[in-house]
């Protein structure tokens, strides 16, 4: 709509023309183009491509230059953190399937000037889906912590929270209370346990203080995690315990066993609620973890925390959701 009498915005008095272009406040005297030009460099528009090259076909930023000639490799590097910029700026609304939902938590451990910092990741997995999409992530620093977890899990959209009837993580202290807190169902990673007694179970470690106990260990923890067979769990439990009384290899190992005994039925949910086909593993979550990793290492990026974030939520956007199959209980 076209206004007669326009009046100028800074004193709201007349307003008088200055020249073909210009126009002046009767009041204060201060003129005004009537086309206003953005002030600064002029924009460059970066291909919308560049992002699938880099984070999704594994490019790094120099071989994206190579076609730039008349562009020095710096300068393209900045131009490219203002695109990532501008598209983490918009809203990240990610499209979950109906249904139940199961949350697959995971941290990745960076370090910058000596001090620990995690990148806490999220994704959502429909109960009758195989694929999981990933949330937005949070970097925070400290050693991995419930307390930071929980700020995680509050940033997650309600309608979605609402759906989740089980999470998928690691035996971390706290995880436990988190998931009777919000009336989840928890499976602990069978991985993550089993990793503790593989690493030093055989090779030249074999030697160590109890090493001929620890294949016994690896198979009886195995068995108690996986058997629907009611009589070969009770009976790998009994042994369990007994050797949880004795030296049975190093401290560590001893450990091991009574953290396993104290948390089996947290490892054996996808058992008792097959109808929710629950991931057995955080797998998913490490895939992800090594593809973070591979493109820091390819792009020399994530030299800071700010940094660090912007390209991991980078990936996480434009790759979006991986496969994550749950455990069929009749196979």
């Amino acid at each position: 709509m076209h206004s007669k009498h326009v009046k100028s915005p800074c004193c709201g008095a007349k307003v008088r023309r200055f020249g073909k272009r210009r126009r002046q406040c009767c009041s204060c005297n201060k003129t005004w183009s009537i086309r206003q030009k953005k002030r600064g460099r002029p924009r460059h528009r970066t291909s919308a491509d560049c992002l699938q090259k880099v984070f999704f076909r594994g490019f790094s930023l120099t071989q994206l230059h190579s076609a730039k000639i008349s562009v020095n490799l710096p300068a393209y590097r900045y131009r490219f953190r203002q695109f990532l910029q501008r598209f983490l700026s918009k809203p990240y609304a990610p499209k979950i399937p109906d249904g139940p939902l199961v949350l697959l938590a995971d941290g990745v451990w960076f370090q910058f000037n000596r001090k620990h910092w995690v990148l806490y990741m999220a994704a959502l997995k429909p109960c009758s889906g195989k694929t999981a999409v990933f949330l937005r992530p949070q970097l925070h620093c400290g050693r991995e912590s419930a307390n930071n977890w929980q700020k995680m899990f509050a940033s997650i959209p309600n309608d979605n929270r609402a759906r989740i009837c089980a999470i998928v993580g690691d035996n971390l202290r706290g995880m436990q209370a988190i998931a009777e807190d919000n009336n989840w169902l928890l499976q602990l990673c069978q991985f993550h346990m089993l990793i503790k007694l593989q690493v030093r179970r055989k090779g030249i470690r074999r030697k160590l203080i109890g090493g001929s106990i620890r294949e016994e260990l690896y198979d009886l923890i195995s068995c108690a995690m996986r058997t629907k067979d009611a009589e070969k769990y009770k009976t790998s439990i009994a042994r369990l315990e007994e050797l949880a009384k004795q030296k049975c290899g190093t401290k560590r190992i001893r450990s091991t066993v009574r953290e396993f005994l104290a948390c089996v039925g947290y490892y054996r949910t996808f058992l008792n609620y097959s109808n929710l086909h629950l991931p057995t593993t955080t797998n998913t979550m490490e895939s992800m973890g090594n593809l973070l990793r591979a493109m820091f290492r390819r792009s020399h990026a994530g030299s800071n925390p700010k940094s660090l974030l912007m390209w991991a939520e980078g990936m996480l956007r434009v790759k979006g959701k991986l496969a994550c199959n749950g455990y069929e209980i009749n196979r």
